[in-house]
């Protein structure tokens, strides 16, 4: 870095940096408490490491998929309580974008993990995860056409709704999935055929049934949810080219009974969805 300009850049790039023959240091500043503070570097870097040995309470799985041709999918994110006791937090889903170009005072031209946009709101989803249990959720999105599609990530966490006494909001846990691992779907969406498939009988008292037509060894599954939209259960097969249908017997993935109540289902397969309710007696 011989220009004056690039060293004066580098000088805002601690720790540490190597200036008229001696090593430089600076030190961060961060507010909190309602007061801006400072620390030395190894301060901060001891209060880090001391926080990343801590376990998170949280995992955080992620999967989706999407439409090219249309710039609109689907991301699907289950929150796992590790802990033992259960845990109410707000989860947020943000749209990123990597490599976008734009001069700063600092010297940077190119910028990573730009947040574009929130799906669903900024105020994000409050929910409770009873402790060892879990729940996931579902966001669609549509991609902007002045973003670049390849260079999008989808970010979730999921954080204390608790503000600590130095004025900061613990997140638990957080995720991030790029695009190119999203399942990608090759047709138009009006080439989705959303059928009606009804479950009988519906309220059931001990089992239901569901029946569907669709090309031989098309992959489908039904996954259903509670009405906090924790997932229960998932069933799955290979459609025989003629009437299949599919049973559920009103009990979880552990076996057990589920209570009386409403129940969400959600049936996909390649070209066909359909969505819908199951009233357990």
């Amino acid at each position: 870095m011989f220009l004056q300009e690039a060293r004066n850049r580098w000088l805002w790039y601690p720790p540490p940096y190597w200036y008229q023959n001696q090593w430089w240091w600076a030190t961060p500043w961060l507010w909190f408490d309602g007061n801006p503070h400072c620390e030395s570097y190894p301060t901060w870097q001891t209060k880090i490491n001391q926080r990343m040995s801590r376990p998170a309470p949280v995992t955080i799985n992620m999967w989706g998929d999407w439409w090219p041709a249309q710039g609109t999918g689907t991301i699907y994110a289950q929150f796992r309580n590790d802990s033992t006791a259960a845990l109410n937090g707000r989860v947020l889903f943000v749209v990123t974008e990597d490599s976008i170009f734009k001069p700063v005072n600092n010297g940077d031209q190119w910028h990573n993990r730009v947040a574009r946009d929130y799906i669903d709101g900024h105020t994000g989803t409050i929910i409770n995860i009873p402790a060892g249990d879990s729940i996931t959720l579902s966001r669609s999105f549509v991609l902007d056409t002045l973003w670049n599609p390849d260079m999008i990530q989808f970010v979730t966490w999921i954080q204390d709704l608790n503000m600590t006494p130095d004025s900061i909001i613990e997140i638990w846990q957080g995720g991030i999935l790029d695009i190119e691992e999203l399942g990608i779907k090759e047709y138009e969406n009006n080439q989705i055929a959303t059928v009606n498939i009804s479950p009988i009988p519906n309220p059931a008292a001990n089992e239901t049934r569901f029946s569907f037509t669709l090309p031989t060894g098309e992959d489908y599954n039904i996954v259903f949810y509670d009405i906090s939209g924790r997932e229960i259960r998932t069933l799955s097969g290979f459609a025989s080219g003629n009437e299949d249908s599919i049973e559920w017997n009103l009990r979880d993935e552990q076996g057990t009974r589920v209570s009386a109540g409403v129940y969400l289902y959600r049936f996909e397969s390649a070209k066909t969805t359909s969505t819908g309710k199951v009233v357990v007696q």
